[in-house]
C-alpha cells in the first residue's frame, strides 16, 4: 500500500454528544468561516490530498450490507492509491443502523474536517445526519443506500445527493408486479418502523390503489430488534389479504419469515432492504419463490466494478455496493475538480464531473480521471450502478427495476425474473 494513503480509521469511539450538544463536538467546522477555507496555494492541482469520510453500518440490522459497502466505497481509494499524484485521507464511522449514532458519527467527521461523506447507507439515519449536522456544516453527502422520497423535498442547499434510486420509483414496480405477476388485487404491509419502510409502504400503497384498483387492508409497522412479529403479522392478517408486501431489513426480515412459517397461504412480496442471500442460512425453511423488487445494476462499468471487487475482497458484490462504489468516485472527481476540501466547492463539482461532454471517465478509467479533473479538465464519469447523471434534488435519473425471486440452486442465492422500468 503507497505511503501516500492515509491509512482508515474506524471512529467506533464517538465523541461523548447527544443530539443536543453537538455544539461541544464540532469544535472546529471547516467551510462556515471564510478562515477556515484553503487558501489560493493550497487550491487545485494534483499536489494535494483528497478528505473523504465513509458512514457504513457495520452493525445493527443493515451489518449484513453495510459491510460490503463500506468495502465497495474503499475501493476506488485501493484503485487508484498508487496511480495518482494526489494523497487520499479518508475515515470510516459504524452508524450502528442508528440515527443517533449516526449523528454523533457525522460530528466526529466534521469536526475531523472532512468536507464530503459517502453514506449514511439507511434512510433514517441519513436523515438525521445531513439535517442536524451535514448540512449545517456544508458538508457534501452522497448515500449509496437511501432511498425515501423524503429526502428528494429535503432543504439540504444542494448539498445532499445519492446514487441510490428513490423508492417513489420503486414502488410503482411494486404495485406493477403485485397486479400484473402475481395477480393480486388485495395486500397489507409489514414495514420496517422508520423513514424507509413508511414511504414505501405509504407509496406503494397509493400505486397499489390508483393504478390497478387494489385495496391494501392495513399497515403494519415492525419495530426493530423483536423476539417475534407473530402480533403484528396477525394484524396485517385480519382482512384476509392475498398478498403481504414486506418490506424492512434482512435481522428483523428473518424473524418476519420464520414467524410466516412454511405454511403461509398468502404470497410474499419483498423489496430490496431484503434481497440478502444469507436469508437462506436464517430460515428453516426454503423461500425459493418469494419475489422481491430492487434496483437494477446495469451501467457501462458494472462489469469492471464487478471484477474489481471480486479480485479485491474474493466475494460478489452484495445489494448497493456499486452505488457505494459510484458515491466515492464522484466525490473524489469532484474533489479534485474543486481543487480545495470545502463542501461548497465539491458540492458545485458533482454535477459537473457527471454530466456534459467532458472526458468520459469509467471505473476502468477513474486514475485518469482524478488526474484530469485535479489539472482542471472537464470529466463525466459513467458509473457502477447507473451513469450517475443527478437532476437538481440530488437524485439519480436512471430508473431501471430487477424483478427476482429467492433460489438456493441459482449463483448468489437470488434468481432474476425480469427487468422493469418505471
Amino acid at each position: 500500500m503507497s505511503d501516500r494513503l492515509h491509512r482508515r480509521k474506524l471512529l467506533s469511539g464517538f465523541c461523548g454528544v447527544g443530539l443536543g450538544g453537538l455544539a461541544g463536538c464540532l469544535s472546529s467546522v471547516p467551510g462556515l468561516d471564510s478562515n477556515d477555507i484553503e487558501d489560493g496555494s493550497d487550491v487545485g492541482g494534483t499536489d494535494r490530498t483528497l478528505r473523504l469520510g465513509i458512514m457504513q453500518p457495520l452493525s445493527g440490522n443493515l451489518e449484513t450490507v453495510g459491510k460490503p459497502m463500506r468495502n465497495a466505497a474503499e475501493l476506488p481509494i485501493r484503485q487508484v492509491e498508487d496511480e495518482i499524484s494526489l494523497d487520499i485521507e479518508y475515515e470510516v464511522v459504524d452508524t450502528e443502523t442508528s440515527p443517533s449514532t449516526g449523528v454523533q458519527g457525522a460530528a466526529t467527521l466534521v469536526d475531523e474536517g472532512y468536507p464530503m461523506v459517502n453514506g449514511p447507507a439507511a434512510s433514517d439515519v441519513t436523515l438525521q445526519a445531513t439535517q442536524q449536522v451535514l448540512i449545517p456544516y456544508r458538508s457534501v453527502c452522497c448515500s449509496p443506500g437511501a432511498t425515501t422520497p423524503t429526502i428528494t423535498s429535503l432543504n439540504d442547499a444542494g448539498l445532499v445527493f445519492r446514487t441510490a434510486v428513490s423508492d417513489s420509483l420503486q414502488a410503482v414496480v411494486l404495485a406493477d408486479r403485485a397486479a400484473n405477476d402475481l395477480g393480486h388485487d388485495s395486500a397489507a404491509t409489514l414495514y420496517a418502523n422508520n423513514d424507509y419502510g413508511w414511504q414505501l409502504s405509504q407509496a406503494f400503497s397509493r400505486s397499489f390503489r390508483s393504478d390497478h384498483g387494489g385495496t391494501v387492508s392495513a399497515q403494519v409497522p415492525l419495530t426493530e430488534g423483536q423476539d417475534t412479529y407473530e402480533g403484528a403479522i396477525e394484524r396485517a392478517r385480519a382482512d384476509d389479504p392475498e398478498l403481504l408486501v414486506v418490506i424492512g431489513y434482512p435481522e428483523t426480515g428473518g424473524q418476519v419469515f420464520a414467524d410466516l412459517g412454511a405454511d403461509a397461504e398468502e404470497d410474499i412480496l419483498v423489496t430490496d432492504g431484503l434481497q440478502d442471500s444469507d436469508l437462506h442460512e436464517q430460515v428453516d425453511y426454503s423461500l425459493d419463490g418469494i419475489r422481491g423488487t430492487a434496483p437494477l445494476v446495469d451501467a457501462p462499468g458494472t462489469e469492471t466494478f464487478t471484477e474489481l471487487f471480486e479480485d479485491t475482497y474474493e466475494a460478489e458484490p452484495g445489494v448497493f455496493t456499486p452505488h457505494s462504489y459510484d458515491a466515492s468516485a464522484v466525490l473524489l472527481l469532484a474533489n479534485a475538480y474543486a481543487g480545495q476540501n470545502d463542501g461548497t466547492a465539491i458540492r458545485n463539482a458533482m454535477q459537473a464531473v457527471t454530466t456534459g461532454d467532458g472526458e468520459e471517465i469509467t471505473p476502468e478509467s477513474l486514475a485518469d480521471g482524478i488526474e484530469l479533473a485535479a489539472r482542471g479538465d472537464s470529466v463525466t464519469y459513467q458509473g457502477a450502478s447507473s451513469s450517475v447523471d443527478f437532476d437538481d434534488n440530488g437524485d439519480v435519473t436512471d430508473a431501471i427495476f430487477e424483478y427476482w425471486e429467492f433460489d438456493e440452486s441459482a449463483d448468489g442465492g437470488i434468481a432474476e425474473l425480469d427487468r422493469v422500468s418505471s
